[in-house]
């Protein structure tokens, strides 16, 4: 028993010393911290603390955009509208956004940027929704306002000088964003067609497609 706690006693004295400086002279220390700076140097590769901005931002924009598509596709689930396809597909564009920004901050973990989460406005809930094309126009807009966005990061990368986000961004976002606009501008011109020869079951039937 006092061998043990012999050696628990040494064991402390060693951690104590070390804590203190004793294993290593200060000039080491330097030198260890300056060689955690050089790595973190070398993996954020020229990774201005702009464009870090501008991700994180869009992060953000990408959560707020999930949440409003997730409560979008809730209201079609209701009783009192009842329309499984709506519910559908803004349930899938939430997915993608959240998708998007985990792809967003695995970026950032990859050029040694700084994640920082905020909080996500609460999203806005309109009974306009009901008649189908107001919903999608309001989509449509939000995939607008996050293209034009995805375009200001690349041309912040541009700026300063960064090939490696320029391409992660075009590869990843701006094709996605330009075929989800082209798809929503469809889907507006095809609910008035539907709405125009239904008879007053156009939305319900265009609803039907969506599924």
């Amino acid at each position: 028993m006092q061998g043990v706690i012999g050696l628990l006693v040494g064991v402390a004295a060693v951690f104590a010393f070390s804590a203190s400086g004793w294993l290593y002279s200060p000039d080491e220390k330097v030198s260890v911290i300056e060689a955690r700076n050089l790595v973190n140097k070398l993996v954020e590769q020229n990774f201005d603390h702009y464009n870090q901005r501008a991700i994180r931002k869009q992060i953000t924009e990408c959560l707020r955009d999930s949440y409003q598509y997730l409560a979008m596709s809730m209201y079609f689930d209701q009783a009192e509208v009842a329309l499984p396809g709506f519910h559908k597909l803004f349930k899938e564009y939430s997915d993608r956004e959240m998708s998007n920004a985990v792809k967003l901050m695995t970026y950032m973990n990859l050029r040694e940027g700084s994640n920082k989460f905020i909080g996500i406005p609460e999203p806005k809930i309109s009974y306009e929704w009901h008649d189908g094309e107001t919903a999608l126009i309001s989509a449509l807009r939000m995939e607008h306002k996050a293209n034009t966005k995805f375009q200001t990061i690349i041309q912040l990368a541009l700026e300063k000088h960064d090939p490696h986000l320029k391409q992660f961004i075009e590869d990843n976002f701006l094709d996605q964003k330009v075929k989800v606009i082209k798809e929503l501008g469809d889907k507006v011109t095809q609910l008035g067609k539907y709405r125009s020869e239904g008879k007053g079951l156009g939305l319900q039937m265009f609803d039907n497609t969506l599924l």
